[in-house]
C-alpha cells in the first residue's frame, strides 16, 4: 500500500503550510513562510521543496503565499489558487506568474488519482477557499481563515477522515487585548477569523460524520493559547459522546493542535 500521510508544517498568523503525500506525488496547501523555511521542515519528513508536485493556495494573504516567488524562480511547479486571487498574485510575484493556474469553486483539480476541491470560504480576501483532498483511501479536509462555517464547507469536510480547522482566537482575549477596535470588529465579523467557540461548536459535526483525527490550526500569538484553543474543542467533543484522545489509532477522535512551526502529523 502506498504512503499517504498529511502534516501541518506551519500554522500561525505569521505563516501557514500543509504537506500531503500521496505514494510518488507530494504537495503543499499554501506556502506562507520563507523557502528556505519549507526547505528545512520539509527536510525534517526525509522530502524536501525539490520533490514538491504543485502547490494549492487558499488566498492571497501574504501569510500564505510567502514562498512562492523563490519556489517558482527556482523550481517551477502548478500553483492553483482561486481566479481571483491569480490576477493579485501574479502583480507582485512576475516569477510565480507564469505557472498560476485558477480555480472555480466546487470544481475538482485531479492529479494522479488525487481530487483536490476547492470550496469558498468567508474571509476578508479577495477571494479565498478551503480544500477538500480524497484519493484512494483518503479523505481530508482543510478549512481556515474564515469568519464562519458555511453550510457548503460543512458538506465538503463531511466524511474526511482527517481536518485542520482553524481555531484562531478566544473572543474574551481578543476583545480585552491591544488591538484596534477596527481590528477586533474585522476579526470577529462574518469575514475574519473562526473563533474557540465557534471551531468547538463545528468539531463534533465532524466526529459524529467519521473524522477521526482533527487539528485546530491558525490560533492568534496575541489572542489564544494552545489551552485554551484545545480546552474549548475538547469540551464540546465529549460533551457529544466521543472519546477523545492526543494520538492517532486510540479512541473515537484524535485532538491535536497544529504547532506554529515545524510538522506535526494529521494522519
Amino acid at each position: 500500500m502506498r504512503e499517504q500521510v498529511v502534516y501541518t508544517l506551519f500554522s500561525s498568523s505569521g505563516g501557514n503550510c500543509a504537506y500531503f503525500k500521496d505514494g510518488n506525488n507530494e504537495y503543499l496547501i499554501d506556502c506562507g513562510v520563507s523557502a528556505r523555511a519549507c526547505e528545512a521542515a520539509l527536510r525534517e519528513l526525509g522530502t524536501s521543496l525539490l520533490n514538491i508536485k504543485a502547490v494549492f493556495i487558499t488566498h492571497e494573504h501574504i501569510d500564505h503565499i510567502r514562498a512562492l516567488e523563490t519556489l517558482c524562480k527556482k523550481r517551477p511547479v502548478p500553483v492553483y489558487a482561486p481566479e481571483k486571487c491569480c490576477a493579485v498574485i501574479a502583480k507582485q510575484m512576475v516569477h510565480a506568474s507564469p505557472y498560476l493556474i485558477p480555480l472555480t469553486a466546487s470544481v475538482s483539480v485531479e492529479l494522479d488519482g488525487a481530487r483536490f476541491t476547492p470550496f469558498s470560504t468567508p474571509h476578508d480576501s479577495i477571494s479565498s477557499c478551503g480544500y477538500a483532498v480524497e484519493t484512494e483511501g483518503l479523505k481530508f479536509g482543510l478549512a481556515t481563515d474564515m469568519g464562519y462555517v458555511t453550510k457548503t464547507c460543512a458538506k465538503e469536510l463531511c466524511g474526511c477522515k482527517a481536518v485542520i480547522i482553524e481555531s484562531n482566537h478566544d473572543i474574551e482575549m481578543l476583545r480585552h487585548g491591544t488591538y484596534p477596535e477596527s481590528t477586533k470588529k474585522r476579526i470577529l465579523g462574518d469575514f475574519g477569523h473562526l473563533s474557540n467557540k465557534s471551531c468547538a461548536s463545528f468539531v463534533p459535526y465532524l466526529a459524529l460524520n467519521g473524522t477521526s483525527s482533527i487539528v485546530l490550526a491558525h490560533l492568534s500569538k496575541e489572542n489564544n493559547t494552545p489551552r485554551k484553543a484545545f480546552e474549548e474543542s475538547f469540551g464540546a467533543l465529549t460533551s457529544a459522546g466521543a472519546k477523545v484522545c492526543a494520538s492517532l489509532g486510540e479512541g473515537d477522535v484524535r485532538l491535536a493542535v497544529a504547532p506554529s512551526e515545524g510538522p506535526l502529523k494529521v494522519i
